[in-house]
């Protein structure tokens, strides 16, 4: 906390103000730039200041005033009002301490600027017109005007518990390092929230933004929105066409028709309609509608009704699904589990490069697993009528399917091979404990898990 000087009612008249933070900081710098353009509109007389105290005061409707609040107190303000500031008398190294509280909305200039610091905090009601709002210290208040036509304000605060009500214009809110409560039902917000906030706004029908840098803060918003989660450990709830910037283990509801997640660790999602998810690693994720996810490391536990997943180097994918899962594979080594899932998967391999390695594990159905380049372990699951596939000229790498045997009507469609390929292959094939191993034509091995033996009639060209 640092204690600073800005320019008072006249010509040399000064007014003691405290900000959290250097005296150079962002607060610092905020109130320093404010106090130089006051200073210089003083002495140019194109603005006239007064010493205000407690009660209603009137700045007039010719030149634009300038009001200096160095007590504690209510005060309305009224009339062609440039700028105010509060704080305290300039007596050396007194630290202003008063509680303050300002009603502008009888203000009728087309701009406003609010500006100073108190420990004992501000309350500020903003009337129709724009201003930019600064509280550097203690526990504020600001209210926007709620009626429709309100004009644009930018706020911000320092680290006390401050309460921002926005307003119906756009609004630029910086909120600090405290325990703020923002309301953004109103207007169209910018919010960048830097403490362990509450942000609310779930009725609003407008597009609102808000960044998180402080973490552990819950966010209530409605559609459209835009959230971006710089920290983590947050409760992010939004409606329908929105987007989130998921941080680290947050927990984020999308709550109507569609919307989109990029981003994020370890992060905990849900939706009720159609969800894209993108660059997710470690996630949870449960949709009731059709999920499309792609990318993303590690392991990612995905309920959904249907489910588009293009894969990348390290996903670890278990999938229940309702509906149809197509898996797409990339380079890499990847793993889609989908042993409780009670509709069909399709899960491809890649078929660039030259490398990787792919487990795919079906469920209940009857699924379709096609191998791509690199080795490849395919388990169909439970479900008859299983497809493991493979393409020529790929790979030559090793394949495994674990329970060939275990379903009726599963079979190995070959693909880019011919009926000699077949042929040749079960004339070569090999039994080692249990186990049967066949060569096809590009060198690629087939081991079959608990299977003695092989006939033509258990490969099919596709």
């Amino acid at each position: 906390m640092a204690l600073i000087t800005v320019q008072g009612a006249s010509a040399g008249a000064v007014v003691n103000v405290t900000v959290d933070g250097a005296a150079t900081g962002e607060l610092g710098a905020l109130l320093t730039q404010f106090s130089d353009t006051l200073t210089g509109e003083i002495g140019a007389g194109t603005i006239v200041g007064e010493n205000l105290v407690a009660g209603s005061t009137d700045l007039g409707a010719n030149s634009s005033g300038y009001g200096v609040i160095t007590a504690g107190g209510s005060y309305t303000v009224t009339g062609n009002v440039g700028a105010i500031v509060f704080g305290g008398p300039s007596t050396g190294g007194l630290v202003p301490s008063s509680h303050v509280s300002i009603n502008a909305n009888g203000v009728t200039s087309s701009f406003v600027s609010v500006e100073g610091g108190t420990t004992g905090g501000v309350q500020f009601q903003a009337g129709s017109g724009s201003g930019a709002f600064v509280a550097a210290t203690g526990d504020n208040a600001y209210t926007g005007d709620q009626l429709a036509g309100a004009g644009n304000w930018t706020i911000t605060t320092g680290d006390g518990n401050d309460t921002i009500m926005a307003g119906t214009g756009i609004n630029t809110i910086n909120a600090g390092t405290g325990d703020n409560l923002i309301e953004v039902s109103n207007g169209t917000n910018y919010v960048k929230s830097y403490g362990n906030d509450t942000i609310f706004g779930g009725n609003c029908a407008y597009g609102q933004h808000v960044t998180l840098y402080g973490g552990s803060s819950f966010v209530t918003l409605g559609v459209d929105a835009y959230v971006n989660d710089e920290a983590g450990n947050d409760q992010i709830t939004v409606g329908g066409g929105s987007t989130v910037i998921g941080g680290t283990s947050d927990n984020i509801s999308i709550t109507d028709s569609w919307g989109s997640v990029f981003g994020g660790t370890a992060d905990t999602i849900s939706a009720v309609g159609n969800t894209v998810i993108s660059n997710s690693d470690n996630a949870n994720v449960s949709v009731d509608g059709s999920l499309t996810f792609i990318g993303g490391t590690g392991q990612s536990t995905i309920t959904a009704t249907q489910s588009t997943i293009f894969g990348a180097a390290g996903l670890d994918a278990i999938i229940t699904g309702s509906g149809d899962t197509l898996f797409i594979a990339t380079n890499g080594s990847e793993t889609l589990n989908g042993a409780s899932s009670n509709s069909a998967l399709h899960a491809f391999g890649t078929n660039a490069g030259t490398t990787g390695t792919q487990v795919f594990i079906g469920g209940t159905a009857s699924d379709t697993l096609v191998a791509g380049v690199g080795d490849a372990t395919m388990t169909g699951g439970s479900g008859a009528a299983n497809v493991f596939a493979l393409r020529d000229g790929l790979a030559g790498a090793n394949y495994t399917i674990t329970d060939f045997g275990s379903a009726a009507g599963n079979f190995v469609a070959l693909l880019g091979y011919s009926q000699s390929d077949i042929t040749s292959a079960v004339s070569g094939q090999t039994t080692t404990n249990g186990n049967t191993t066949v060569t096809l034509s590009d060198n690629s091995t087939i081991t079959f898990d608990n299977v003695s033996s092989l006939t033509a009639s258990d490969f099919h060209l596709w």
